[in-house]
């Protein structure tokens, strides 16, 4: 059975329905470089990866054939967003809490 288009978005849609259930907070490093973390528990990824690039500009990937750029304003990876300030981080989470 081959899953058509529409059908294909009308189930990423569903997928990505759900509400966001908990914001998960943490510390990690990139290189060196303190990073402060949220990951989201449900929520649409699509949507606040997206929300993410339109108030944060550009970012760079965290891992990948060369080393990342500890400088980056923030990064999406492993169903975390990392910041590299906290006032970042605090502005997702007022973003998305209750979404």
């Amino acid at each position: 059975m081959r899953l058509t288009d529409q059908a294909l978005k009308r189930l990423m849609d569903d997928i990505n329905a759900n509400p966001i259930t908990n914001l998960q907070l943490s510390e990690g490093t990139v290189y060196g470089a303190r990073y402060y973390c949220v990951e989201p528990i449900g929520g649409n990824w699509p949507k606040m990866e997206l929300w993410c690039y339109e108030t944060f500009k550009d970012t760079g990937p965290i891992w990948g054939e060369t080393a990342p750029n500890p400088a980056m304003r923030w990064y999406a990876n492993n169903r975390k967003f990392w910041f590299r300030t906290e006032k970042d981080r605090n502005w997702f989470i007022m973003r998305w809490s209750g979404s």
